[in-house]
C-alpha cells in the first residue's frame, strides 16, 4: 500500500491527538472522581493534570509514529500502539517522580499510571483507529475526475487479439479523442492527463492500468499483455499525486482494468485472456486490506478482450450486456441489440456516453429516459478499444 505522505501525516496526527486527549482526559477525570474528599476546583485538578502531562506527550509522539507506519490500519495494531505509548508514557512519568530508582519507577507504573496505560490502549484501538481510517479514506479528489492519456504516435501498432488488424487513421483518432474528452468536460468532469508515452502504442487505453475502488483507493494493475506493463508507472504517479492510496498487484498474477466493472458494492471481474485467477485473488485481498465494503464476483469471459467489451453499467446500476454474457450474473441486466456495443460511460446521473457505432444501444439507453451523447470512437474500436477504455473515472 502506498499512501501520499500529506494524507498519512494528517491522518497520523489527528489519530494520535484524539487518542492522547481522550486517554489523558479520561485518566485525570477518573482520578478526580475516585477521590471522594476532593471538590471540583482548579486546585484539585491541576496537580492531577500535571502528573499526566508528560505521559500524554510521550503517548502523542508514539501514536503519531505508529500512524506513519500504518499501525492504525488494524484494530490490533492500534491496540498495540496505544499500549506501547501508554507504557512508555507511564515509564517517563514514573522516572520523573522516582528520579531513577527502578523499583519506584515500576511501582509508579503499576500503581499510579496503570489506568493511563489501559486508557491509552483502549482509546487507540477504538478511537485512534477510527480517526486514522476516516482521514485515510477521505476522497482523494474533489468532484468527478477523469484520468486520460493522449494517443501515442505509434497508436496504429497497438495490440489486436480478437479481430483482423485494420489501418488506423492517426489524425482521425486524435480528433475522436478530443471529442471524447470534450464530452467528459461538458458533463462536469475534471480532466487529469497522464504523461504521454509515444513508445507505448496502447497507453491511450488508460483504464487497463488502474482500477478505482473507492474515492480514496485505487489498484495498479499488472496487465496480461507483457508489452503493456510499462504503462502502469506513469498512471500510478498521477493517481498518487492526486491523493489516492495505491495498492499494487504482484507477479505472477495478471489483471486488466478493462476486466473490472464496479456496480454499487459489487466488483465484477472478468476471468479473461488478460486477467487470471491469481489477479482476481489479489484483488479480493486488496478489498479486504483496504477495509472496503465490496464483494468481488468473478465472471468467465469466453469471447472478446475484456469483461467491459461486453458489459457496462448505467447510472442506476443496470448492466448492459452483449455477446455470450449471461444476464443472471448481474443484479439487473439488459441485452443490447445483436452486434452492438454494450460499452457505455455514465457521464452523470442523467447522461450516458454511447459510441456512435452503436445506434441500437443509443436508442435503448434513450428509451430508458437518459440523455445520450454520441461520440465517434471508430479508430479506437479498430484496436479493440471501447468508450470506458479511454479514461479512469473517480
Amino acid at each position: 500500500m502506498t499512501t501520499p505522505w500529506s494524507r498519512r501525516l494528517t491522518a497520523s496526527f489527528f489519530a494520535a491527538l484524539a487518542t492522547t486527549v481522550v486517554a489523558y482526559a479520561a485518566t485525570v477525570l477518573a482520578f478526580f472522581l475516585v477521590d471522594s474528599a476532593s471538590s471540583l476546583s482548579l486546585q484539585t485538578l491541576l496537580p492531577l493534570a500535571e502528573n499526566f502531562a508528560l505521559p500524554a506527550l510521550v503517548l502523542l509522539i508514539i501514536a503519531f509514529i505508529a500512524g506513519l507506519i500504518d499501525a492504525f490500519a488494524s484494530w490490533w495494531g492500534a491496540l498495540l500502539a496505544g499500549l506501547v505509548g501508554g507504557l512508555l508514557g507511564a515509564a517517563a512519568g514514573g522516572l520523573s517522580i522516582a528520579h531513577g530508582d527502578v523499583v519506584k519507577i515500576l511501582d509508579q507504573v503499576v500503581a499510579f499510571y496503570f489506568l493511563f496505560i489501559v486508557a491509552a490502549a483502549v482509546t487507540g484501538a477504538l478511537l485512534g483507529r477510527r480517526v486514522w481510517r476516516a482521514w485515510i479514506g477521505r476522497p482523494a479528489t474533489k468532484g468527478r475526475v477523469a484520468f486520460v492519456r493522449i494517443p501515442s504516435a505509434k497508436l496504429a501498432d497497438g495490440i489486436v487479439t480478437n479481430q483482423p488488424r485494420v489501418l488506423v487513421d492517426r489524425d482521425a483518432a486524435d480528433k475522436q479523442w478530443d471529442d471524447y474528452v470534450s464530452a467528459l468536460t461538458g458533463a462536469g468532469w475534471q480532466i487529469v492527463e497522464v504523461a504521454a508515452a509515444d513508445n507505448q502504442p496502447d497507453a491511450v487505453f488508460v483504464e487497463d492500468a488502474a482500477v478505482v475502488l473507492s474515492p480514496s483507493v485505487a489498484v495498479l494493475t499488472r496487465p496480461g499483455a507483457e508489452a503493456r506493463r510499462a504503462e502502469v508507472a506513469a498512471v500510478g504517479d498521477r493517481l498518487r499525486e492526486n491523493g489516492f492510496t495505491l495498492y499494487e498487484l504482484e507477479a505472477p498474477g495478471t489483471l486488466d482494468g478493462g476486466d473490472v466493472l464496479v456496480v454499487g458494492n459489487t466488483v465484477y471481474v472478468g476471468r479473461s485472456g488478460r486477467t487470471d485467477a491469481d489477479g482476481i485473488r489479489q484483488l479480493r485481498e486488496v478489498v479486504a486490506m483496504a477495509g472496503l465494503d465490496l464483494t468481488v464476483v468473478a465472471v468467465p469471459v469466453s469471447a472478446g478482450l475484456h469483461l467491459k467489451s461486453s458489459a457496462s453499467a448505467l447510472p442506476d446500476g443496470t448492466v448492459l450486456i452483449s455477446g455470450e454474457l449471461e444476464p443472471g450474473v448481474f443484479g439487473r441486466a439488459l441485452r443490447v441489440p445483436a452486434g452492438e456495443s454494450a460499452n457505455v460511460v455514465a457521464l452523470d446521473e442523467r447522461t450516458v456516453l454511447v459510441p456512435a457505432s452503436a445506434p441500437g444501444t443509443a436508442d435503448l439507453v434513450a428509451d430508458l429516459g437518459y440523455t445520450v451523447v454520441k461520440v465517434d470512437l471508430s479508430e479506437f474500436e479498430k484496436l479493440e478499444g471501447s468508450a470506458s477504455c479511454l479514461s479512469i473515472r473517480s
